[in-house]
């Protein structure tokens, strides 16, 4: 629970300084780029955290592609669009999948409109965006190493997985 307390306070006071900006210039081509910036800022903060952590955890290990560590951990919520989803939409999804997992990931559906089909899209986009984000970077013809690891980075741990997605993983629940 403190962890979510932490994200709700990290969203309120999120910013990206130049220095953030430089560091996402220098790591993500212009199409990439482009997607970074398309996610509101909360989670444009959330990504840079996710991949100075991931960076900071990689270090020692054997092993890592850290151009495609950081790549992917700037990268890895692109599926969440800035205005597809409102903050209370998301802060009721959240709330939903903690108080009821498997209910409320089967009633997520596509598709904006009224208030209820609102909600269900907060579901979707919150249970889906690995799979959006990774469609998204397909589309912009990304590396299929970087889209596999994207599209797996809320699914269960599995043997001979790439280490960049297991410190991916670790790094994003820090944050």
């Amino acid at each position: 629970m403190w962890r979510r307390v932490k994200q709700v306070l990290a969203a309120l006071t999120a910013r990206v300084t130049a220095a953030d900006r430089e560091f996402v210039a220098a790591w993500l081509a212009p199409a990439e780029r482009e997607l970074f910036y398309a996610m509101n800022l909360p989670d444009q903060y959330h990504a840079l955290q996710v991949a100075y952590t991931a960076r900071r955890l990689a270090a020692g290990r054997g092993g890592v592609d850290y151009g495609l560590l950081t790549r992917c951990a700037l990268l890895h919520d692109v599926g969440k669009v800035k205005g597809d989803v409102s903050t209370f939409d998301k802060t009721f999804a959240v709330l939903a999948h903690r108080l009821a997992p498997g209910r409320a990931e089967g009633w997520g559906r596509a598709g904006r409109g009224g208030r209820i089909a609102n909600l269900r899209h907060a579901l979707h986009v919150y249970f889906r965006h690995p799979e959006r984000s990774a469609a998204l970077l397909a589309g912009i013809g990304a590396n299929e190493r970087l889209v596999g690891i994207i599209s797996s980075h809320h699914q269960p741990p599995a043997p001979g997985e790439p280490p960049e997605l297991t410190i991916l993983r670790e790094a994003d629940d820090m944050h």
